[in-house]
């Protein structure tokens, strides 16, 4: 009943091996923090808490350009440039969890070259539009397309979220359509 731990493990394994090796296996968060040829010096602790930080600096703005989503059509490059710093936040801080070379790598597979593409593209284009062009009528459309795809981002993680959005997409498009065709004189 009584057996010592230390005779299970090998002869050359040292405590603080022993430590580390327990305290990754309870860890969930251990486990998405990968090996980054890009940030070979950052320790596993330091990546992670760069993920909080960034993550909480992209909730940050997130939260304040919801302040300006009342005042959407007088302040739309407002919301839409805090709203694309948080965006930004966001993905720097999984660049920091899985490695900016394994994320960039991730983003570009197959399957994400679409969302990669759409989300950057709009990402790009919304700042462009409200800070170069500044236009607000502008800024509004694209922030929109940001958020869709910032959406759709999300929801192809859940499972079966992609095929749920398609047909939200179809029912409410259905919906819109036919409520359209009642009030429009045509």
């Amino acid at each position: 009943l009584f057996i010592r731990q230390d005779q299970d493990r090998p002869a050359d394994q040292s405590d603080q091996d022993l430590l580390t090796e327990q305290s990754t296996s309870w860890n969930p968060w251990s486990t998405a923090v990968q090996e980054d040829p890009w940030l070979p010096s950052m320790t596993k602790k330091q990546r992670l808490m760069g993920f909080l930080a960034c993550l909480m600096g992209g909730s940050l703005f997130f939260s304040i350009s919801l302040i300006y989503l009342p005042f959407i059509l007088l302040k739309a490059r407002k919301f839409a440039l805090l709203f694309s710093l948080g965006s930004v936040f966001t993905m720097a801080s999984f660049s920091l969890l899985w490695g900016p070379m394994n994320h960039i790598k991730h983003l570009l597979s197959r399957a994400r070259l679409p969302f990669t593409v759409a989300y950057v593209g709009t990402l790009f284009g919304t700042i462009y539009v409200a800070m170069v062009l500044k236009s607000t009528l502008l800024t509004i459309p694209c922030a929109v397309f940001q958020l869709v795809a910032l959406l759709w981002y999300v929801f192809s993680y859940v499972p079966g979220g992609v095929t749920g959005l398609k047909f939200l997409t179809k029912l409410l498009g259905g919906a819109l359509w036919k409520k359209a065709e009642n009030i429009l004189p045509v």
